[in-house]
């Protein structure tokens, strides 16, 4: 192993100028695969908030016809085989403007008791408490929409020209409660009347402004989504399909991903190669020596794999790292602004790209290996002689 290091500081600027080119590959690879790493957990957030139940909304135009009522909605869909239960719940928009920042929308939800029995997941609250029977003007917020707004346990905000005091911050979770502003149910519907388009002249008499149907297990839920729009006129998502199409997002990434993972399979390999060969020819004389006193083919191969390798590594953690500034000044900078952190630097991301690292300089180091070791020593001292 000293033999390896001594061979790499007597050329320290190829050294150097080789696991610079696989760094520079490996940053690449490091932030694409950082914002493929993130869109799964955004994909695999959602999938676990939308488990089993189907959302349906009334179309905006709708929302003060006799045909928007969603209590008529909501008697139809308890009907429909498949389905466990409709509970409505409250979701408003907190602003019709654009606040500036990326990611999910703002909005305003309440949430009755059943509602949060039956979810399959609920918002975990990160600072503070969460919503309390008896609350009123209490609010839980996203942590997005806390660092945006400045925003902490304590502050006041305005909902629709009404204060709201924020006794919760919720934990982040990748999913559109980030950015979100929760209160009680019974609140969040004495907001609905000045929260509706100026063109609604008056309300339907329903307890909400969506429903949330919880599906039976094993349930079709792309039929019952579509059954809910065919029969009630409301827009249904499926989740599965919610799902798939997110999937299909994240599929396009993991292509990126191979994309950068081959222009580094191609820059770092010529880089090994001709750094590899051009320290064979460089050593000529000395693997003659060492083969004439009794090294042997292994000895050689094993001598410059090593090598390879250790280029491989330098260049993979100097990149890993360089991609970890990268990403935690980005996701800061995101975070600051309220905005969504694109990327995350999971242990899965930084053990492959060292490996790959790793394996691709050992690869390219293979042929001016068996070149070195297949030298025959008599050549090989006549030939510097």
């Amino acid at each position: 192993m000293w033999a390896v290091l001594r061979n790499l500081r007597s050329r320290l600027l190829r050294t150097s100028l080789t696991a610079t080119g696989i760094a520079i590959g490996i940053l690449a690879l490091v932030v694409v695969g950082g914002l493929a790493e993130r869109l799964h957990t955004i994909v695999a957030g959602s999938s676990a908030l939308n488990t089993g139940a189907i959302f349906a909304f009334a179309p905006v135009t709708d929302v003060g016809s006799e045909g928007g009522s969603l209590d008529r909605s909501a008697a139809t869909i308890r009907t429909f085989p498949g389905v466990r239960s409709v509970v409505a719940e409250v979701i408003l928009p907190y602003s019709s403007g654009n606040d500036g920042r990326f990611g999910p929308p703002a909005l305003i939800f309440g949430f009755p008791a059943a509602a949060r029995a039956a979810a399959a997941r609920t918002p975990a609250i990160a600072r503070g408490r969460d919503l309390r029977p008896g609350d009123d003007r209490a609010a839980v917020v996203g942590p997005d929409f806390a660092a945006l707004r400045g925003v902490a346990v304590g502050s006041t905000i305005a909902l629709t020209g009404n204060s709201f005091h924020v006794v919760g911050v919720i934990e982040r979770s990748f999913t559109i409660f980030d950015a979100a502003i929760v209160v009680p149910y019974r609140a969040a519907k004495a907001l609905l009347p000045q929260a509706v388009p100026p063109f609604v002249r008056h309300l339907p008499d329903a307890r909400g402004t969506a429903l949330m149907v919880v599906v039976k297990p094993g349930a079709d839920t792309g039929l019952l989504a579509r059954k809910i729009a065919l029969e009630t006129g409301l827009n249904a998502s499926d989740p599965k399909t919610s799902t798939a199409n997110l999937s299909a997002a994240t599929t396009v990434f993991d292509g990126i991903i191979f994309g950068a993972a081959l222009v580094a399979l191609v820059v770092g390999a010529f880089s090994i190669v001709n750094t590899m060969t051009i320290a064979v020819t460089e050593r000529t004389r000395e693997i003659g020596i060492r083969k004439a006193i009794g090294a042997g083919d292994g000895d050689i191969l094993r001598e410059f794999l090593i090598e390879a390798a250790a280029i491989g590594g330098i260049g993979g953690v100097a990149g890993i790292a360089s991609g970890a500034v990268v990403i935690a000044f980005v996701n800061a900078h995101n975070a600051a602004r309220g905005n969504l952190e694109l990327f995350a630097l999971t242990p899965r991301l930084v053990a492959g790209a060292l490996a790959f690292s790793l394996a691709l300089s050992v690869v390219a180091g293979l042929l001016p290996a068996f070149r070195a070791a297949r030298l025959d020593p008599i050549e090989a001292l006549r030939r510097v002689a």
